[in-house]
């Protein structure tokens, strides 16, 4: 069993998904894919075009063995937080082998330098009188990486992708997970971040989702189940479109106070007095975003806030590491990942995954109750950004993808836990390598059976009776 991670938004899922999937495993041999995937809202400070459950399940049918969920404060974060987030819980798992990501550049040594530069120069010192000027701090970075180091490794900082890469790197070696989690790049194909360009069957996300808005025909470029539910979710009215939190980011913004703005994800005096000023100014979405930007705040950056407010996401939620990891859809394959997903007892990188959320809720872990609270929450307002509103309690009506693998020999627990080890050091090591020997021997007992097709059996949390 070799299991390969993957940090991902789906948003939506498409080709350029499945080649990544499928190089991924040509190249490192893997068996099994992990998808750390954000919840409703996206890294760009948007909200995904569908809900986490229903992307999930797409990625779960077309390659992903296992999904869970990046808690919402992460995914609304920075690149750097972003990152380290999704490295960190592909780390909890302890069977992770590696991790795959794309990039326009497929250097991996090239990379890794990169991102030993920015460790070393992105600090205070370095970066203020840059960034009193007005300069924001992805193009501080890249000037303080020019100046030490040349062009040749700056350059790879003007693309996100490059970005988002190197700052996985980054994570890895912080984290001491850089000997245990081995890197992989997968050169994108067809397709730059956010562009026009495309090859017959390969397009970015965010040009899919132009041609959705559109409605012009995007089917080269993606799945079946992914153009399937598109559909359905567009003849029902239930797409979901930044435009359509218009009046409840313009309503947040002007019954925010000072304080409560100030107590924000990534708000500097600078921004916060912005976007004070300019909510009580704008007469749109589009006025208010306009009014806030300057070369010192992206788009991405200001959208990232603005959502993080309307959420109630402090900048004290950013201090504390992920504490669980909510399984949003698996197969077979996804339940032999958590069955050897114990832990040593000594690991400070250990959480519980669970598809139920009222697992991580107690008296004893506020900091656990706090972080599911959010993403209740960020569900509740999500369904308000369709054209068709949807009723509340999403993380508690929709039941989980599980896809049995005909011949395939699972015993996944019914509430779908983990069962993570306990005990001493060796204990836990001893009850670790029995696992192994029996997933071999199941394995063994598989390998000599002719079926391995996929049938479709959805099963619901045992807290939920709704339809998915």
């Amino acid at each position: 069993m070799k299991t390969y991670g993957i940090i991902c938004e789906y948003n939506p899922f498409h080709n350029g998904h499945i080649y990544q999937i499928e190089k991924t495993k040509e190249l490192t041999g893997a068996d099994h894919i992990v998808a750390i995937m954000s919840g409703n809202f996206v890294q760009r400070g948007e909200p995904a075009l569908m809900d986490k459950f229903t992307r999930a399940k797409i990625a779960v049918r077309n390659g992903v063995d296992l999904v869970v969920e990046m808690p919402v404060q992460y995914s609304l974060a920075n690149a750097e937080m972003f990152a380290r987030s999704g490295v960190m819980m592909l780390g909890s798992l302890r069977c992770v082998e590696g991790i795959s990501f794309g990039a326009e550049c497929d250097d991996i040594e090239a990379l890794r330098k990169c991102a030993d530069a920015v460790h070393e120069l992105s600090t205070a010192e370095n970066l203020k009188p840059l960034m009193e000027q007005g300069m924001p701090y992805p193009a501080a970075i890249q000037q303080l990486v020019a100046l030490k180091y040349g062009p040749a490794l700056s350059d790879l900082l003007n693309s996100p992708n490059n970005i988002l890469a190197i700052e996985y790197l980054k994570s890895l070696k912080l984290l001491k997970l850089d000997q245990k989690i081995n890197p992989v790049v997968i050169k994108r194909s067809g397709a730059e971040h956010d562009g026009e360009e495309h090859t017959d069957t390969i397009a970015s996300g965010e040009y899919i989702r132009r041609l959705i808005d559109d409605g012009e025909d995007f089917s080269a470029f993606v799945p079946k189940d992914t153009f399937d539910a598109v559909r359905e979710y567009d003849d029902n009215d239930l797409l979901c479109w930044y435009e359509n939190f218009e009046r409840v980011l313009l309503y947040r913004l002007r019954t925010i106070s000072p304080q409560e703005l100030f107590t924000t994800p990534d708000v500097d005096q600078g921004l916060g007095n912005r976007i004070f000023q300019a909510s009580r100014a704008a007469n749109s979405l589009q006025d208010l975003l306009e009014k806030i930007k300057t070369k010192a705040y992206p788009m991405a950056r200001i959208k990232r806030v603005l959502f993080s407010l309307m959420l109630g996401i402090k900048a004290d939620d950013m201090k504390v590491p992920p504490l669980y990891g909510r399984i949003l859809a698996l197969n077979d394959r996804g339940a032999d990942i958590l069955k050897l997903a114990g832990s040593l007892p000594e690991d400070g990188l250990s959480i519980p995954f669970s598809s139920s959320l009222k697992d991580f809720v107690s008296k004893e872990n506020q900091r656990s109750t706090r972080m599911a609270s959010m993403t209740t929450v960020s569900s509740d307002i999500y369904v308000l950004g369709s054209r068709n509103i949807r009723p509340s309690g999403m993380d508690f009506t929709t039941p989980i993808t599980f896809d049995k693998i005909e011949g395939f020999v699972s015993e996944l627990p019914a509430d779908l836990k983990t069962t993570a080890h306990s005990g001493t050091a060796e204990e836990v090591e001893a009850a670790r390598k029995a696992d192994r020997e029996e997933f071999e021997r199941r394995k063994a007992i598989t390998m000599e059976k002719p079926s391995d097709e996929i049938v479709d059996t959805p099963v619901e949390d045992s807290e939920t009776d709704g339809e998915e």
